[in-house]
């Protein structure tokens, strides 16, 4: 049965050593909304991939400048692709950042004209962004974002857990107490409960961030006679 957020919301209330006066069940949801959105933040921060992810396609067009929303649902971008030509997987080519405060002494319209199709970069303006170089023909689809999906906030203490959350719920119940404690002005007991969900937070990584655990395969010694 999996793991509801009135189980995250009791704990919290057994930190915070209060009950359902304390951190009612519509207050502990604000607190669990609050973590949940900390918790996939801090994980996505540390090279977690901490959210479900998405993929989406943009169109290129030939305007100058040629920027695209990004997706509405987008918390965090995972990478973004450019296909000039057509729509076969294989011809994307990753694009990279553009750090708008090093362009090696070259301005935005010079790269929108000669930057290389075969090293493309993009410019992050906050709800939307740039392709370089502008494109000379329209292409559907030109573009795919992979991009990690905005957690989806709960509306009642019913609802099921998440993973990655569910491998240590208590890690929210810790962040939700330390914002009980913050609501109380009481600002001691608000940065135990922080360093303690931060514990926690470690402790999930160590789980996560290995890719995979395979045994390791013998190998037997090549020793010649030369050797001794």
């Amino acid at each position: 049965m999996p793991t509801s957020v009135q189980a995250a919301i009791v704990y919290s209330r057994q930190l915070a050593q209060t009950d359902s006066n304390g951190i009612s069940s519509t207050l502990g949801i604000a607190f669990y909304n609050d973590a949940l959105q900390a918790m996939t933040r801090d994980l996505i921060n540390r090279g977690i991939d901490a959210a479900q992810t998405q993929e989406s396609y943009r169109d290129l067009t030939t305007d100058n400048p040629n920027t695209y929303l990004w997706p509405t649902d987008m918390f965090s971008l995972k990478t973004i692709e450019v296909n000039w030509s057509d729509t076969d997987a294989q011809n994307y080519i990753q694009a990279h950042p553009l750090d708008v405060a090093n362009t090696q002494n070259q301005s935005f319209s010079w790269l929108r004209a000669n930057q290389s199709q075969q090293e493309p970069l993009f410019d992050n303006r906050g709800d939307q962004f740039e392709i370089f170089p502008r494109p000379t023909s329209t292409n559907a689809q030109g573009i795919r974002i992979f991009y990690f999906l905005t957690p989806t906030e709960v509306t009642h203490v019913g609802a099921a857990i998440n993973y990655p959350q569910t491998l240590d719920y208590r890690a929210l119940s810790a962040k939700m107490t330390a914002l009980y404690y913050k609501s109380q002005n009481d600002d001691k007991m608000a940065a135990i409960y922080d360093a303690e969900y931060l514990s926690r937070i470690e402790k999930i990584i160590k789980i996560l961030a290995p890719s995979s655990q395979q045994p390791i395969a013998p190998k037997s010694l090549s020793i010649t006679g030369w050797a001794y």
